[in-house]
């Protein structure tokens, strides 16, 4: 048996999994978006985000979506050429920087750039496991949907005891809970638990890294259509996996 220590982080936080019941649906559900100046993607993907949830209709889970910038001037307007191209033709809010009080209480934190999800870390390490570059945390989650992780954590939730298996890490997914924000949660800490078990987009000569969403306002002004197709497809992907997860059920 491997030490701990060598163990991916699946392994490490199986055994002090919260119990099924953990969280309450009466509590929303906290998105944190980050770039780095607050005014271009972090807003866009802020909106995007917001979109989505409205879309649910009634049924939708109460999610609460806000955004910030690690280098962000404060008072700064956000970009109308972005928020135009996600479909937004405005938004009130004006930029702000990135400090441990905007983190705190933050359910998950998806950001622009790999960069910016080890700023959270730096802040606070608290909060690191739930930083995600927005294209990476799609990929997590819908590897989280279809790769067995939800199935057994339904089967786990329903009672069925399921050994761990080391060469199978879906084995080791925790029991799904009840109400959303606790399923919400539960994706969040398996997408963090998934980290390093999924592979990665192959890397490029691109002047942005594979998970990351390109700065327009940095690399060029022509790039603000490609980036907010990059946060909009991420963002379906991402809410495509959380629809399923809480709408999953015990197979009769």
């Amino acid at each position: 048996m491997p030490a701990a220590s060598d163990l991916p982080r699946w392994f490490r936080m199986a055994d002090s999994a919260p119990s099924p019941e953990a969280g309450s649906s009466d509590q929303p559900f906290r998105v944190l978006t980050v770039c780095t100046m607050n005014i271009c993607r972090s807003p866009a993907m802020e909106v995007s985000l917001q979109a989505a949830v409205e879309r649910c209709g009634p049924t939708a889970p109460m999610v609460e979506v806000s955004s910030a910038g690690t280098h962000a001037t404060p008072g700064a307007p956000s970009c109308d050429i972005s928020l135009a191209h996600v479909g937004c033709n405005s938004r009130e809010q004006t930029a702000r920087e990135l400090t441990g009080g905007v983190l705190a209480g933050a359910d998950l934190i998806i950001t622009a750039e790999r960069k910016h999800a080890n700023a959270v870390a730096s802040i606070d390490p608290t909060y690191g496991s739930l930083a995600f570059p927005v294209r990476a945390v799609a990929r997590l989650a819908t590897w989280v949907v279809t790769q067995g992780c939800l199935e057994v954590g339904v089967r786990k939730a329903a009672g069925e005891q399921i050994e761990r298996n080391f060469e199978d890490p879906a084995s080791l997914a925790t029991a799904l809970p009840t109400g959303d924000t606790a399923r919400l949660r539960w994706l969040v800490e398996q997408c963090d638990g998934a980290r390093g078990l999924v592979p990665s987009p192959p890397a490029t000569k691109l002047p942005y890294g594979v998970d990351d969403i390109p700065d327009p306002h940095v690399l060029g002004f022509n790039l603000h259509e490609m980036s907010a197709e990059m946060i909009t497809a991420a963002i379906a992907e991402l809410t495509a996996a959380a629809t399923a997860v809480l709408t999953a059920t015990a197979p009769e």
